[in-house]
């Protein structure tokens, strides 16, 4: 039996990819993280070729286009990252008889659903984003039977452009922010996430079942609006200013968008849970995390 599980990853400079890469030595996970000169994930030719070479034991594609309204001007390219991307990454995976963890989104679905979704419940983006997000799963699913598809929701960490750097940047230079307060999901650190996929990659390679294949959905425990999210930033890293600034709720209808945002993006990890057990912790846990990792700039 090898020592070391040898594991491919897109996306290896993402929210997500930087911290898988941190963390894998102590899960005694060995990574490869093609960079994009070496490989461009939309060109089948070298996705298969990096594949032959390298021949891991799972696949990760993290890689993805997040810029939600930069989509919506962008189609073609949210759909080549997003679609065409995972279809390749899955031909080539099923060619050579690997598993693919592949990360996907609570874009899928319209926000619309008084509770948290389950991963049974129908996809229905309502957006540029979501909608590729959605064509890249279905194509997995077609393709690969040895396939996590791992849905999350609001994703931040400590490098990368997200919500907590921006609430930090602004809240150096507006003493009132408005926040939108009538969405609702739970806001993920990707730490966490790394962590999960790294739990579940160690799970799958040493049992291979069947039964384990399928689409999760994976975020931190608890759930906040962005207002509330905006709110424990500040009163974690009350030092980062010179005075706190006011936040005021406001509807998604004062804060208009090229996008349109999910009301509800809660995700239901029952499933997951059940599954794999993977760590999973408070929201304000991970965010404390995050806050202590980011120093002055």
């Amino acid at each position: 039996m090898k020592d070391k599980t040898k594991a491919f990853i897109t996306g290896g400079t993402g929210q997500v990819g930087t911290e898988l890469i941190r963390r894998a030595d102590a899960w005694r996970i060995d990574i490869v993280a093609p960079k994009r000169a070496d490989m461009d994930i939309i060109n089948e030719a070298q996705v298969n070729s990096q594949l032959d070479c390298i021949r891991p034991d799972i696949v990760i594609n993290s890689a993805a286009f997040t810029a939600v309204d930069a989509a919506e001007n962008n189609k073609d390219v949210a759909f080549q990252v997003n679609c065409d991307a995972a279809k390749i990454m899955a031909d080539s995976c099923k060619r050579l008889s690997i598993p693919l963890i592949h990360l996907s989104t609570d874009y899928v679905f319209d926000g619309t659903k008084t509770a948290s979704y389950d991963e049974t419940d129908l996809t229905c983006p309502i957006g540029i984003y979501g909608k590729s997000k959605e064509s890249g799963e279905n194509a997995i699913r077609e393709i690969l039977i040895e396939h996590i598809i791992l849905r999350t929701s609001w994703v931040y960490a400590a490098h990368g452009t997200n919500f907590v750097k921006t609430m930090l940047r602004v809240g150096k230079e507006q003493e009132t922010l408005n926040v939108v307060d009538d969405q609702f999901g739970a806001p993920t650190f990707s730490g966490d996430i790394a962590e999960a996929i790294l739990s579940i990659t160690k799970q799958v390679l040493r049992q291979k079942d069947a039964g384990f294949w399928g689409t999760y959905h994976y975020t931190a425990i608890g759930h906040a609006t962005w207002k509330d999210f905006a709110e424990e930033i500040f009163e974690k890293k009350a030092n980062w200013v010179s005075k706190k600034p006011s936040i005021i709720g406001i509807p998604s209808s004062e804060y208009p968008t090229p996008a349109k945002r999910p009301l509800n993006s809660l995700l239901n990890c029952s499933k997951i849970d059940s599954v794999f057990s993977p760590p999973r912790r408070d929201w304000q846990l991970g965010l404390a995390e995050v806050l202590n990792q980011i120093t002055e700039e």
